[in-house]
């Protein structure tokens, strides 16, 4: 992350340099940057029904494709989930 010599504003990798979001300066030492996502697993459950055992987390949520109602909730932000009957992925 570096910040603007000028204005202090946070600069944005464009291309091959780094702009400056508030005042346009820019600077051809470009940064390497590497986005991480931290999971929390405290919330994953495992259940076992119909003889299956099923880990991570479980949502009930009817498929658009099949009519099951268990899926596995793959982003919450976006309300993404994988059916677990047909993998279809869909959004509620």
């Amino acid at each position: 992350m570096r910040f603007c010599p000028k204005c202090g504003s946070l600069m944005r990798v464009k291309g091959n340099k780094m702009v400056c979001s508030k005042c346009g300066h820019s600077d051809h030492d470009v940064e390497k940057v590497i986005l991480k996502e931290n999971i929390n697993h405290e919330n994953d459950k495992t259940i076992i029904a119909d003889g299956e055992t099923i880990e991570g987390r479980v949502a009930i949520s009817l498929c658009p494709r099949c009519g099951s109602a268990r899926a596995i909730l793959l982003n919450k932000k976006k309300r993404l989930y994988r059916c677990m009957t047909c993998s279809f992925v869909y959004t509620i």
